[in-house]
């Protein structure tokens, strides 16, 4: 099975992302995941950590709900930057609305939208 370095977590839901944690540690495949609350924050790490080392995350999981910078407009802005080809975006999120799935599928990035809640069957299928 395929390992991952680097996994951005881009979600304000405590739980959620506790649970995620849990389960991202119990599959064995994910080495270091860093938690970000809102889509601002993770645009402004993305940029930075890329900028100082040119290294981008192996995946992002991310979430449409949330203060700041919301999910949609994260991807709006990650369409801008001049690395989006390198990145692979899940979105993860609580939402079933077809439109949402259907918006989904405009952005390059995203690989896949998924309803959660999400299981350690489906972490361990990634690759």
């Amino acid at each position: 099975m395929k390992r991952f370095k680097l996994i951005y977590l881009i979600d304000d839901d405590e739980i959620f992302v506790f649970v995620m944690q849990k389960l991202m540690q119990k599959s064995g495949r994910f080495e270091q995941v860093l938690n970000i609350a809102n889509g601002l924050d993770a645009i402004d790490v993305l940029v930075d950590r890329y900028s100082r080392e040119g290294s981008l995350p192996d995946l992002i999981f991310l979430d449409l709900n949330m203060p700041v910078l919301d999910g949609w407009q994260f991807l709006d802005e990650v369409e801008r930057l001049p690395f989006k080809d390198r990145l692979r975006i899940y979105i993860i999120s609580s939402s079933i609305d077809a439109r949402e799935m259907a918006k989904a599928k405009e952005y390059s990035t995203v690989k896949r939208f998924v309803s959660k809640p999400v299981t350690l069957d489906w972490l361990n299928k990634i690759d």
